[in-house]
Formats: C-alpha cells, structure tokens, sequence
C-alpha cells in the first residue's frame, strides 16, 4: 500500500525510499533462499528474520534497508555493474533466441 502511494504522490524522496527497500528486500531474498540450509540451523531465524525486515521497513529516515543499500548494496553494484550487464545481456539474448525457437516450432506444428 505504501510502494502504490508513493507513485501516486509527486515527491521523488518517497519513490527512493520505497525503492530503496524494495531492492534491499530482493537481495535479502535471494542471500536468504541460497543458504536456506545452513540458515536452518540457527535457532530462533525466522524471529531474526522477521525482526530484520521490520527494521528495514520501519518509518525512520535512515531506516535498515537505507544503511545496508549505501553501505553494502550500492557499492559491490557500481564495482560489479559492467559484469552484472554482461550476464543481464547474455540472458536477455537467450531468452529472446528460446522464444524464436519456441514460437518458430509451435507455428510449424499448426501448419502441419
């Protein structure tokens, strides 16, 4: 509800800031769902969790998903970024050339 009124409002701070979290939530996510496995094994993780991402999202103006964005995230994103648009244009051209293929064979299978 707060990402869809922060579009709505004119102000650019509110956009960063639930962009910001945004971002922050996906990187999260994905750290999370790799070590699933050994996160399983630390008691109490899901209470961490949960707590972690309240203090992301909390209504402060240097909020958890702020600090780890400027001190973490952004930076490994600018030193990483060219290699990050490689593997971004390699998939994105896979993907296209998959579609072709399948779009290729689902025409030639309608026409027989």
């Amino acid at each position: 509800m707060y990402s869809i009124n922060a579009l709505e409002t004119s102000s650019k701070e509110d956009d960063t800031k639930w962009l910001t979290y945004w971002v922050t939530y996906a990187c999260f996510t994905i750290v999370d769902f790799f070590c699933d496995f050994i996160v399983s094994f630390i008691p109490f993780y899901w209470l961490l969790k949960c707590l972690f991402l309240i203090w992301c999202f909390a209504p402060l103006a240097n909020n958890g998903s702020t600090i780890l964005y400027n001190r973490v995230i952004q930076p490994l994103f600018v030193k990483n970024r060219k290699s990050i648009d490689e593997v971004l244009n390699k998939a994105a051209s896979g993907a296209a050339g998959l579609a072709k293929d399948v779009a290729g064979k689902a025409f030639a299978g309608k026409s027989e």
